[in-house]
């Protein structure tokens, strides 16, 4: 072990600041070779001379930037304390809560998704009628049976006045004839078939 040489004489071999070296260190950017007696760690100098070599660059811009003015070096400020377990806490209570809300969020476009696609098979299928349109056929069949109601009176006075002989049988038979036909004309008008299914 006596080729093996301490942090601060390996820096120096390096031309690197000590506190440089030992963030190489920490980092796992140069590896110890052994331990001294009191186990401070030992380099062996043509291994970190080669791992220094691999990565040259970044050693050397870390070595610059220990050189700067603490304003200029960037990163978390020197006098910023540490959180504390406190504040981990709230931190951790604000994420939990923050993705609570991401998953309602989630949930609820997921189901506004749903509702958009079961109403447009509704529509696409005819099962559904917007207000307007319902309105609109309401009015139309509201006008045909208004239609044939006032034209009743017209019709049926001759063929009445001809059936002076006939009996109340011929007449309520004659009647129901007639509501009949005005039943049929309303089913149809509103999408049925005679037997009052949906067509």
């Amino acid at each position: 072990m006596d080729n093996l040489l301490n942090s601060t004489d390996m820096a120096a071999q390096l031309g690197m600041t000590k506190q440089s070296f030992g963030d190489g260190v920490r980092s796992g950017r140069f590896t110890p070779a052994g331990r001294g007696k009191f186990g401070h760690p030992l380099f062996d100098p043509s291994a970190v001379r080669q791992q220094y070599n691999a990565t040259r660059g970044s050693a050397e811009l870390q070595d610059h930037a220990r050189a700067l003015p603490a304003a200029m070096r960037g990163g978390r400020p020197a006098n910023r304390k540490p959180q504390s377990d406190k504040d981990e806490d709230e931190n951790t209570k604000r994420i939990n809560e923050d993705t609570q809300k991401i998953i309602k969020i989630k949930a609820a476009k997921e189901l506004a998704q749903t509702k958009l696609a079961d109403l447009k098979y509704k529509i696409e299928s005819g099962l559904y009628m917007e207000k307007l349109e319902a309105k609109k056929q309401g009015v139309e069949l509201g006008e045909m049976v208004m239609g044939i109601l006032r034209s009743w009176p017209s019709r049926l006075a001759p063929e009445l006045a001809a059936m002076r002989d006939k009996d109340e049988h011929d007449f309520l038979l004659r009647l129901e004839k007639e509501v009949n036909t005005l039943i049929i004309s309303i089913r149809q008008k509103a999408g049925y078939d005679e037997r009052g299914q949906d067509g």
